[in-house]
């Protein structure tokens, strides 16, 4: 999780359950483990087949999805994690001048006009990866709309504080998503959300210490404090979960 808190949104992690404990289980051995409010996702699904059976295991897919690593974690996955985030900047290699430009600017925030600079290439070699390319990064930019509704949907509203501005200035002018970017813009602006607001700062609170000193008696009590004080706020449910998870 150590990579995770670095690189942020850059970076995927998805953590499985191979031993057959309950969801509870696992939020509860996340929680004592300080895991919980990184950003990781948890599963008793195995998304994949890999090698060996101990534990623990770590797979690295890179950003086409090959597998760069499988087997016990070393110091050397610390490496493959920056280089790859570093070429996922870039983009491949083998991207035609039009779709290398075209990939950067969307990974510098300017989401429309990356799609557009692609649309609009002309007929001829370059005509193909360009159209490819814009229907990926115009679904990547509808991701980033979902992220966001989700976000706020979710009382994240430190991350959505901080994503908003950039959809809103990147998806300017783009006729599909750019409505949808200001309806959420002005939901997370509302004054409806100022309750959603302050049980969700108080949340954050009790987190960011359980995540510096660990879960104890003193945790428990905030969280219990929180869930009834803000009781039918998301932040308020979410804290009356983790109690219930430890047995409080």
């Amino acid at each position: 999780m150590k990579l995770k808190e670095q690189y942020g949104d850059d970076l995927g992690v998805l953590m499985l359950e191979s031993q057959a404990a309950t969801p509870q289980k696992m939020e509860s051995f996340a929680l004592g483990k300080q895991w919980l409010g990184v950003g990781g996702i948890w599963t008793t699904e195995h998304p994949f087949e890999f090698e060996g059976g101990g534990l623990p295991h770590t797979v690295v897919l890179g950003i086409n999805g090959e597998v760069l690593f499988d087997g016990r974690p070393t110091s050397a996955i610390e490496q493959i994690v920056a280089d790859q985030i570093k070429l996922a900047k870039k983009g491949p290699k083998d991207l035609s001048p039009s779709c290398a430009k075209a990939w950067v600017d969307f990974e510098k925030g300017s989401y429309a006009a990356a799609v557009n600079a692609l649309e609009a290439v002309a007929d001829g070699p370059e005509k193909e990866p360009a159209s490819k390319l814009a229907a990926k990064l115009a679904a990547r930019a509808k991701a980033k709309v979902a992220r966001l509704d989700w976000l706020i949907e979710n009382a994240e509203f430190d991350q959505a504080d901080k994503l908003a501005p950039l959809l809103t200035k990147g998806l300017a002018g783009n006729a599909a998503l750019e409505p949808k970017v200001k309806e959420l813009v002005e939901k997370l602006g509302s004054k409806e959300m100022a309750g959603e607001r302050e049980a969700a700062k108080a949340l954050d609170r009790v987190e960011k210490k359980i995540a510096k000193d660990g879960f104890d008696a003193a945790a428990l009590k905030q969280l219990t404090g929180v869930s009834e004080k803000f009781a039918q706020t998301r932040a308020g449910k979410r804290a009356a979960h983790l109690v219930q998870v430890v047995g409080g």
